[in-house]
C-alpha cells in the first residue's frame, strides 16, 4: 500500500510540473486594437532648453585702478542713462593734471620765445628765410608744445575715467564693491547693469534640426518657475555661428523674444526652461496613430483584417510626430487598421 501511494505522488509532481510548462509554452491568444483613418490635424514640434539672457548688460569697470572713493548706488537700484554710480579717489589725478598744465606753460613760453627769436609770426615757416638748424629749433619747439598738449588731454581723460557712469538706463543686478575705501584694479568688475526690457530667452539647437528654424518662428516657453504657465513666442534670431552643446557637438544660439517688456521684472537673468517650436503643422490631413504604423526593409506598412487572416499594406507618408503619422496613399479615410495585442 505503502508504494502505491509513492507512484500516486509522483504521478501528482509530473503532471504539476508538465502543467506548469504547457502553460508557459501554450499559444497565447491574439487581440487587436483597431483604428481608423481619419482627418484631423498634425504639428511637429521641437524641444529645446535654455535660459534668460538680456540685450543690455554691461560689467561696470574703472579704465585703471585706484582708491574707491564713492559709491553712489545700491544693488537692485534703478539708474538712467548717464547717472553716476561709482568714482575713485582724484586727487592725485588732479594734482598730476595740474603738473601737466604747467609743463603746457612752460613750453609754450619756450616756443613763443624762439619764435621771437627768428622774428616768426605765421605756422607757415616756409615764408621765412631759416637756416636748417634755425628751422630745426623752431619746429623742436612745436613738437614739444604738442606733446604737452597731449599730456594735458590724457591727464583730462583720466580725471573722467576716475568716474564711473550708467552707459544705458537699466538696474544694478549686481554690486561688487558697495563700500568705498577699498583699491580696486582696472579689471574689477565695480557693478553690474542689465535693462530688464531687453530680456529674452535663448535656447541652442542641433545642427542637424536648426534648418527647422527661422525668424518668426512660432513657439511656447514654459519656465521652470512658473511650470503652470505657458508664455507665447516666437523666433527673434537664429545665430550664425557655431557653439559647442552641453552635451556635445554643434550647435547655434536662437533667440526667442518675450512679451510684455518685463515691466513686472517677471522674467530675470538665468531663469531656465523649455521652448516648443513648431517646426512643421498641417490642418484636414488623413492621419493614423503612430503606434498603428510600422516599417519594414524601409517600408511603412498598416495591418488589416481579411476575414479570420490579418494581412500587412503598404503605405505612403508624409509628416512624422511621435504621436501620429499623416497619411498620404495607401489607406483611405474610414478605413481600419489593427495592432496586434498579445494576451497574457
Amino acid at each position: 500500500m505503502k508504494i502505491a501511494w509513492k507512484y500516486w505522488y509522483i504521478i501528482v509532481v509530473l503532471l504539476a510540473v508538465g502543467g506548469g510548462i504547457w502553460w508557459r509554452i501554450r499559444p497565447k491568444a491574439v487581440k487587436y486594437e483597431e483604428y481608423i483613418v481619419s482627418k484631423g490635424d498634425i504639428r511637429e514640434e521641437l524641444t529645446v532648453s535654455g535660459e534668460v539672457k538680456a540685450e543690455k548688460q554691461a560689467d561696470l569697470k574703472f579704465q585703471a585702478g585706484g582708491r574707491l572713493a564713492w559709491v553712489g548706488v545700491k544693488q537692485g537700484d534703478r539708474v538712467k542713462k548717464w547717472q553716476g554710480v561709482a568714482s575713485l579717489d582724484r586727487r592725485s589725478i588732479e594734482k598730476n593734471l595740474q603738473k601737466e598744465l604747467n609743463d603746457y606753460m612752460n613750453e609754450r613760453w619756450n616756443f613763443e620765445g624762439d619764435r621771437e627769436i627768428y622774428h616768426i609770426t605765421t605756422d607757415d615757416l616756409d615764408k621765412y628765410t631759416l637756416t636748417p638748424a634755425a628751422r630745426r629749433v623752431v619746429e623742436k619747439a612745436q613738437f614739444d608744445l604738442n606733446n604737452t598738449v597731449l599730456d594735458v588731454e590724457i591727464q583730462a581723460v583720466a580725471k573722467e575715467f576716475a568716474s564711473i557712469t550708467a552707459p544705458f538706463e537699466g538696474l544694478i543686478s549686481d554690486l561688487k564693491f558697495p563700500d568705498p575705501g577699498i583699491n580696486v584694479s582696472g579689471t574689477d568688475v565695480i557693478a553690474v547693469i542689465v535693462d530688464p526690457a531687453t530680456v529674452y530667452f535663448e535656447a541652442e539647437v542641433d545642427e542637424v534640426e536648426i534648418g527647422k528654424i527661422f525668424a518668426g518662428q512660432e513657439a511656447e516657453v514654459v519656465f521652470d518657475a512658473y511650470p503652470e504657465e505657458t508664455v507665447v513666442s516666437r523666433v527673434s534670431e537664429v545665430g550664425f555661428s557655431p557653439v559647442t552643446l552641453s552635451g556635445g557637438g554643434k550647435g547655434y544660439r536662437v533667440k526667442l523674444w518675450l512679451p510684455g517688456g518685463n515691466r513686472d521684472l517677471k522674467y530675470k537673468l538665468g531663469m531656465s526652461g523649455d521652448a516648443r517650436l513648431v517646426v512643421a503643422e498641417k490642418t484636414g490631413v488623413l492621419t493614423l496613430p503612430a503606434a498603428a504604423v510600422s516599417e519594414k526593409e524601409g517600408k511603412k506598412l498598416v495591418k488589416q483584417k481579411q476575414g479570420k487572416q490579418v494581412a500587412e499594406k503598404e503605405i505612403t507618408v508624409g509628416l512624422e510626430t511621435e504621436e501620429r503619422v499623416e497619411i498620404l496613399a495607401g489607406a483611405g479615410e474610414g478605413e481600419k487598421v489593427v495592432v496586434e495585442i498579445r494576451a497574457n
